[in-house]
């Protein structure tokens, strides 16, 4: 008798059904956000990027779609300062990410620039860099709808980011995978949750700082951001599978799990954490409802998890310059290159 083994594939793999159990909302003023988004790169980003074509794959991206979809009830000028940080600090992701020149080719260089950047974030008059420039005057807009706390987290939230942002680079520079523990720990600083969890209090109007560091906002952010962190990693796979920075590629190299398993165990801990973060927020609403802004602030959580899946799949940024979402959440996601036109990036 013979006896057939599969090999498991490496060319690519099925994309799991996530829960989606949060309201996605997109905000009224959606499209007129984006295209004002867009025209705010243009006038604060364009000297930033490497070249034009850098800055149309920027603008091709659609994350000024971004703050509309996390933040869909706030109005429009927060909204709007929403989008244009995103794609700041989408940009400087971008670039890091490129590690033959610039941000990403060494860790002390963008130690280096990312001081420069933290230093003129709040302090618009000594502003002189192209990046510092666009971060004061996204302070300018932003800081005087937050308290002086909020703006001192804000500051410390940015450079915590660009922090992260840099202790990615040896890995990624050395091939080095991290284990899970520590890549967690890392992704925490470098997918920006502490300005994220600030920006939710910005969308909503309120202020938590004294509320931060109790059990239930304590367990509502553990849960959230490991949410957003572990969704991310699956629906980026096709543009950074190989980076050790994803949660797929540490199960890979540390459970020695088959590709489509590591996706699948990811998903499975993504969706375990959303369903830990909707216990966690209804306790929060139990112990914390009382107090002022509380309500709206986890309000706002459910659309910011949402949203900002909703903006993975949509968003060109991770299946390839060119791709266009046609609402699909499943199906086969190739890691072979392609052309995006002829394919439209899509999962089949």
């Amino acid at each position: 008798m013979s006896h057939t083994t599969t090999v498991p594939r490496t060319d690519g793999f099925q994309l799991p059904l996530f829960p989606r159990s949060l309201p996605v909302v997109y905000h009224p003023h959606a499209a007129q956000t984006e295209f004002r988004s867009n025209a705010w790169v243009r006038r604060h980003l364009e000297s930033c990027c490497t070249s034009q074509t850098q800055l149309m794959r920027l603008l091709r991206q659609r994350v000024g779609l971004y703050g509309p979809l996390v933040a869909p009830l706030t109005d429009r000028d927060r909204v709007l300062a929403l989008a244009d940080f995103y794609h700041f600090v989408g940009l400087i992701d971008d670039l890091a990410a490129d590690h033959t020149a610039g941000l990403g080719a060494s860790p002390g260089g963008a130690r280096a620039a990312f001081d420069r950047i933290t230093a003129e974030f709040g302090n618009p008059d000594t502003a002189t860099s192209p990046f510092g420039r666009a971060a004061a005057d996204l302070w300018q807009r932003m800081s005087p709808d937050l308290s002086g706390r909020q703006q001192h987290r804000f500051q410390e939230s940015l450079a915590t980011f660009l922090q992260g942002i840099a202790a990615e680079l040896p890995y990624q520079l050395t091939g080095t995978v991290p284990d899970y523990s520590a890549y967690i720990d890392i992704r925490l600083a470098s997918f920006g949750c502490d300005f994220i969890c600030l920006l939710n209090e910005y969308a909503a109007a309120v202020d938590l700082t004294d509320l931060l560091r109790t059990p239930e906002l304590r367990a509502v952010h553990d849960h959230a951001m490991r949410q957003m962190i572990l969704v991310n990693d699956v629906l980026s796979l096709r543009k950074e599978h190989g980076d050790p920075m994803n949660a797929v590629r540490v199960l890979e190299y540390h459970d020695r799990l088959p590709l489509q398993q590591a996706v699948d165990e990811v998903a499975a801990r993504a969706a375990a954490h959303e369903h830990g973060y909707i216990q966690a927020r209804d306790a929060a609403r139990g112990h914390l409802g009382g107090q002022v802004g509380v309500d709206a602030y986890l309000r706002a959580m459910d659309h910011l998890l949402a949203g900002a899946q909703e903006f993975e799949y949509l968003t060109p940024r991770y299946l390839g310059d060119g791709a266009v979402w046609d609402g699909s959440t499943t199906g086969w996601i190739s890691l072979e290159p392609a052309d995006p036109a002829a394919t439209n990036g899509l999962p089949s």
